[in-house]
């Protein structure tokens, strides 16, 4: 079995000094305080800042104007017509109830990264880490993965060096288990049940995990309740309910063309570096349509349902390893740790679907010889 390296005290210091250096402020203020300009600046106090994709969304959202809408306006009346827009519901809920908001300002850059409702973002990263310090202390456990996105979100992975997975009947199937911490502005505080799994270190996550768990601030009760759901996970050593069947079912299940492409999408998304020919690796799509246009389906123009219903030839499990083995073990692109707990994350998400796409495939086809009606009955039944 492979040896999982963890961090050192030295470099998870050096990790957490870097992720509370790029804490972000937080200010509660009215609606009727800003004002949208276009779809990158807003002004508050007269001041005009520079405002993130993410952060304009958010507005829209808050207004209730949904985004396709606000584009589609946008086109039609131009920057100064969405604005007028933007300005003219903001107003309206202003006047009838003039709400809070939290402001989330990145000071590095100058620019507001997020638009929250009130009372979000409440916990820094300076207390996120101390937070999980006490539990990875109290419950020992080896950080292996401590990153952060600089916008304010950070992620950190650990093992339990006592607590081991074994899948029955799967003799390479045997995970350290352990817990992810992760904080965020708009989710707040969260932990997860975290699996590395032994025979080549691959690490995962998922938020499908019925033992996720997390809180929006630190006061008494809140922490009460994160300590009592601490102590149910170091109980059953922190193991995802139902994950040995749920492994055993996608090692047993046909991963669809669609579930592969997501694989290889979600592999490329981690970083704008990685090339869609180097993804193969790890998710061979380019392989699998190919297959599939030997005998003339042209997959190219396959829909979505065509996809889902098209096998890939590999299993479930296999499309969940390749993107774990990635995102635990590449190291030609030096993926930032916390884009690659994203991806163990999403890779657990696929692995913790409710249904795999081609789970309910009905392969035996007793009519491939001899239709059910003959000839006769046919043309009684057609009433010819």
């Amino acid at each position: 079995m492979t040896k999982v390296t963890t961090l050192s005290q030295q470099a998870f210091n050096a990790k957490k000094a870097d992720v509370i250096s790029k804490e972000l402020i937080r200010k509660e203020i009215n609606i009727s305080e800003f004002q949208i300009i276009n779809d990158n600046t807003i002004e508050i106090h007269g001041k005009q800042l520079p405002i993130s994709k993410t952060a304009f969304k958010r507005v829209l959202r808050r207004m209730r104007i949904p985004h396709a809408f606000a584009r589609r306006f946008e086109q039609g009346y131009g920057s100064d017509g969405l604005k007028q827009l933007i300005q003219m519901v903001k107003m309206a809920k202003s006047n009838k109830n003039d709400q809070k908001v939290t402001i989330v300002l990145d000071p590095d850059r100058g620019e507001i990264v997020d638009i929250l409702p009130k009372g979000y973002a409440s916990i820094s990263n300076e207390a996120f880490v101390g937070f999980a310090e006490g539990y990875i202390d109290k419950y020992n456990l080896s950080p292996t993965h401590f990153g952060s996105d600089g916008n304010g979100s950070a992620t950190i992975n650990c093992t339990s060096d006592s607590s081991l997975l074994r899948i029955p009947g799967m003799e390479n199937e045997i995970f350290q288990t352990g817990v992810t911490f992760s904080n965020s502005v708009s989710n707040g505080l969260q932990v997860q049940p975290y699996m590395t799994r032994l025979v080549c270190a691959n690490g995962m996550s998922s938020t499908a995990f019925a033992e996720n768990y997390g809180l929006t601030s630190l006061d008494t009760k809140s922490v009460e309740q994160f300590n009592e759901h601490m102590l149910q996970l170091a109980t059953t050593g922190f193991q995802p309910v139902g994950i040995a069947d749920q492994i055993k079912k996608a090692a047993n299940t046909d991963a669809s063309l669609f579930e592969l492409q997501r694989a290889a999408s979600a592999i490329m998304n981690t970083d704008e570096k990685i090339s869609y020919e180097y993804a193969q690796k790890f998710a061979p799509i380019e392989r699998a349509k190919k297959a599939y246009d030997a005998i003339g389906s042209d997959t190219s123009k396959f829909t979505t349902p065509q996809l889902k219903t098209a096998k890939s030839g590999m299993s479930v499990w296999d499309v969940v390893n390749g993107m774990t083995n990635f995102a635990s073990n590449d190291t030609k692109y030096g993926v930032d740790e916390y884009k690659a707990s994203n991806l163990m994350v999403t890779a657990g998400n696929i692995l913790m679907k409710k249904k795999f796409d081609t789970e309910d495939l009905i392969l035996v086809n007793p009519f491939a010889k001899n239709d059910l009606l003959s000839e006769r009955e046919t043309t009684i039944l057609r009433g010819e």
